[in-house]
């Protein structure tokens, strides 16, 4: 048995028999001490065994806080413009308004007659003034551009002034205007103006009438009357036409009323009320 293993032991299967005592000996060691760092130094097919089955998902987490508004994006580009869009149909055709004259009579106006405009079947009517005497209703009370004959305007006047605004500190006089709204047909003589003193009342005849006050202002047919209050430092009061400039005269568009004063170096301070009446 022994020649029979002796005639196969030769060289070469002594080396390689040697070889590979060495190299599992050594690879045994390899093995204990060699340390695995990364995937790359196993192989694929020895990760593909090892990787296990994904796991089922778990359930749905709670919903986080709301985050802040992130900031504006830029503008984007303008779009191109759309194509024109279709003509519209056309419009009925509107209507005119029409006129006409509706007689003194007529149902729509009664005695005073004046127009009817219709437009798309609606009439509305334009119908004349009432006439009548002076005074009445409809009446032109200012026809011709003056006061009516028997009318009257009143109204009210003032003054006052300071010595300091003169030259030298005297007050020589001090004037106040009287406006008519509506002028008289003519100016009125110094005979026609009357002035009435504090407290007192008109004297009638022509004038005044007895009736009339600061406080009740009248005039009798042609004439102006002017009443002044207490006042201070007043010694005497005329009018002055604004067209003749005549002292104690009225114009047709009214009159200035002159102050003068008892002393010179003191303040003036009066007013009034005032009434005309047409002729």
């Amino acid at each position: 048995m022994f020649s029979k293993i002796r005639k196969r032991v030769t060289y070469a299967n002594v080396a390689m028999t040697l070889a590979l005592v060495f190299a599992m000996s050594g690879g045994a060691y390899a093995a204990g001490r060699y340390l695995i760092t990364s995937t790359r130094q196993i192989s694929p097919k020895v990760l593909k065994a090892l990787k296990g089955k994904a796991g089922p998902a778990g359930p749905a987490g709670s919903v986080g806080a709301k985050g802040e508004a992130g900031a504006a994006g830029k503008e984007g580009p303008a779009g191109k413009e759309g194509p024109a869009g279709k003509d519209g149909n056309a419009g009925a055709n509107g209507e005119s308004v029409t006129g006409k004259e509706v007689k003194t009579g007529e149902a729509a106006c009664g005695k005073l007659g004046g127009s009817s405009f219709t437009v798309a079947g609606k009439t509305d009517y334009a119908c004349n003034g009432k006439e009548g005497k002076e005074g009445e209703e409809g009446s032109p009370w200012t026809a011709g551009g003056t006061l009516p004959s028997g009318k009257t305007e009143t109204g009210v006047w003032g003054v006052a002034a300071l010595p300091g605004s003169f030259a030298g500190g005297v007050v020589e006089f001090a004037s106040a205007s009287i406006s008519f709204t509506i002028p008289l047909k003519a100016g009125l003589t110094a005979a026609k103006v009357h002035i009435i003193g504090f407290g007192e009342k008109g004297a009638g005849g022509n004038t005044c009438p007895a009736t009339s006050s600061l406080a009740n202002p009248e005039a009798e047919p042609g004439n102006l009357c002017i009443f002044r209050t207490q006042g201070l430092n007043v010694g005497s009061i005329n009018s002055q036409s604004v067209e003749t400039e005549e002292e104690g005269e009225a114009g047709r568009v009214g009159a200035l009323v002159i102050v003068r004063p008892e002393t010179a170096k003191e303040p003036i301070g009066v007013g009034g009320t005032w009434a005309v009446t047409a002729e």
